[in-house]
């Protein structure tokens, strides 16, 4: 196992002013590194801007000539940066998400980055889009318009509707045939439902028709036809009218058309909605419904397993089984048509996610052969042979738990499907911790190569209120416990293929020294594989063997040489502070140089 020791070189943007020289662009931050005793620095990127600081190239060449490595934090929208998140549905996002990524990954491939690290998704968490207003333009995984994508694929405007357009109008015409005059007048939602073999996707209806479902809007069709038959063409009360009669059959042919066209119309309205530029509430859960059943339907890996692992997550997190987990939550199946796995959406929006991401690693998949071209991001890494590594976002506080895709156990299926040698991950015990994810409980569900995909780990003292960005004290429970985590990773693979860089993620600058001694142990003992069980047969690891910052040689010798600091001042024989031989050099005003030449 190899492990490269590093530091993150701090943002311009936060930092106190007195360190705002050290960090005023990528030189400067990658160059603040040499100074701190490692081989290796992670720049936090602040703005594609800072590529194009004045011989840039040049400079980040002078850099690695002096034997310091570094790799690019590309820009998060934790520090203020509005960036488009490239697991979203909104055309115009997807769009500049990629060209932004692509120029961030193209100027850190030409300056010799060994990563280029993201966070997964900070989009607006799944539940919480129905407060937000959004365009309507909604596009597929590629970055296709989503329109395009359902008339390509009909399977999923007929799963909309409850089957096929022709067969569900039929169904409905001739159920309401068989109600006579007065019943079809005052039919219910329910009773309509009752002429559907499938039922219509309610869930998503509400959202196009304003709170209605699709038998609803059937059901109003019907009686606004029957409203304006008794108006303007048989003139009286439609109850009155004998079916048998010649005006009857004519009356209920206006009504048979009315639906089937209906039924067109409505499949209509949904595909020019998805395409509208109009803000609405949150139209982008259309898309990820869509999505989500396309997936389902096609039986893909990347559902399935994203699923599987995220049911087990939280029923390993209250120490249920998977079916105690289930029954407790109300879900009968990990299916869409059953309504307790629609509700948890935090079970199936990871995968829709990671479908999104996936499709912006896969443009050479991409089946539209139109206008909009998108570069293969697996070209860029793989000339530069640089990996694209995912970490766990940050949340503001109250959605901690509902980010599209925060899980590593969910990135690690993720970067399985696309290949280990463009997509790794990155484990930052603090973020996970702080979106109320339990690391051991992640890292034990992960499967025997999952270590082999973690490329980088963020350190720091492992704080539930991020960003912390504490020191790691020497000796410390923090130190024991990253070091346990790390190992457990090792043992899944973390270091056997590629150097993991072992990150410390600072925060201020009086937290690195003692991080860095406390990461230098870990480091050693990772190496050597140490059990954690045996850690305290080994006191150099808490820094407390001889010759050790903490050793008791060491503190015995501070002891000793400032036991009678307290006394200072309070004593009246002079002789107990000078010595004899130095009272009369104090005595007169030379008592300093005394000390000095004493010292010698």
């Amino acid at each position: 196992m190899t492990f490269v020791l590093g530091v993150s070189s701090g943002l311009f943007s936060v930092t106190q002013e007195s360190e705002k020289p050290e960090l005023i662009g990528l030189y400067k931050k990658a160059q603040s590194s040499i100074t701190k005793g490692v081989e290796f620095i992670q720049v936090d990127l602040e703005s594609v801007a800072e590529f194009k600081e004045p011989d840039l190239k040049v400079n980040m060449e002078n850099v690695k000539r002096l034997g310091i490595t570094f790799g690019v934090h590309s820009e998060t929208a934790a520090t203020g940066v509005e960036i488009a998140e490239l697991d979203s549905a909104i055309e115009t996002d997807y769009k500049f998400g990629h060209e932004r990524l692509q120029e961030i990954l193209e100027k850190s491939g030409e300056l010799g980055s060994k990563y280029v690290l993201i966070h997964a998704s900070e989009s607006e968490s799944f539940i919480s889009l129905e407060r937000h207003m959004q365009p309507a333009s909604l596009v597929d995984y590629f970055g296709n318009p989503l329109r395009e994508f359902l008339n390509k694929h009909h399977e999923l405007l007929d799963w909309l509707i409850g089957g096929p357009q022709e067969e569900v109008a039929n169904d409905i015409v001739n159920f309401v045939y068989n109600k006579t005059p007065e019943e079809r007048k005052n039919l219910t939602e329910e009773e309509l439902k009752r002429a559907f073999k499938n039922p219509a996707q309610d869930f998503i209806w509400r959202e196009i028709l304003n709170g209605h479902t699709f038998a609803d809007a059937i059901r109003r069709t019907i009686i606004d036809r029957i409203q304006y038959i008794e108006t303007y063409n048989i003139q009286r009360n439609y109850n009155t009218v004998n079916k048998n009669e010649d005006d009857d059959t004519k009356t209920w042919r206006m009504i048979e058309d009315a639906i089937r066209k209906d039924v067109r119309e409505y499949v209509t309205t949904i595909l020019d909605f998805i395409q509208s530029r109009s803000l609405h509430f949150g139209p982008e859960r259309i898309a990820y419904y869509f999505i989500a059943r396309h997936m389902e339907m096609n039986n893909e890996p990347l559902w399935k397993n994203i699923i599987n692992s995220t049911v087990d997550y939280w029923a390993k997190s209250e120490n249920k089984t998977r079916e105690e987990w289930m029954k407790s939550k109300g879900i009968g199946s990990l299916e869409l048509k059953d309504e307790g796995f629609q509700k948890y959406s935090y079970i199936w929006v990871p995968a829709v996610s990671a479908k999104y991401l996936w499709g912006h690693l896969n443009q050479d998949k991409n089946p539209d052969k139109g206008a909009v071209k998108y570069t293969d991001f697996k070209s860029i890494l793989k000339k530069y042979k640089m990996p694209l590594v995912l970490e766990t976002p940050m949340a503001r506080r109250g959605v901690e738990q509902w980010l599209r895709l925060a899980n590593p156990l969910q990135m690690y299926y993720l970067a399985r499907e696309i290949g280990l040698d463009y997509v790794q991950l990155a484990f930052d015990l603090e973020h996970m911790l702080s979106v109320r994810l339990d690391p051991e409980k992640v890292i034990d569900l992960m499967p025997e190569d999952g270590g082999r995909f973690v490329r980088v780990i963020h350190a720091g003292y492992p704080s539930t209120l991020a960003p912390a960005h504490m020191q790691i004290p020497l000796g410390s429970d923090q130190q024991v416990y990253l070091y346990k985590m790390y190992y457990k990773l090792c043992k899944k693979g973390m270091g056997r293929d590629n150097d993991c860089f072992l990150v410390f993620e600072r925060g201020a600058p009086e937290s690195m020294q003692q991080s860095l001694i406390s990461l230098r142990k870990i480091k050693e003992f990772l190496e050597k594989d140490i059990n954690p069980d045996d850690l305290i047969k080994h006191p150099e690891f808490f820094g407390i063997a001889i010759g050790e910052i903490a050793s008791t040689e060491r503190q015995w010798a501070a002891i000793h040489e400032h036991g009678r600091d307290p006394l200072k001042g309070l004593l009246v024989v002079p002789e107990e502070e000078h010595t004899f031989l130095g009272k009369a050099a104090a005595e007169k005003g030379k008592a300093e140089i005394w000390k000095k030449e004493e010292m010698r």
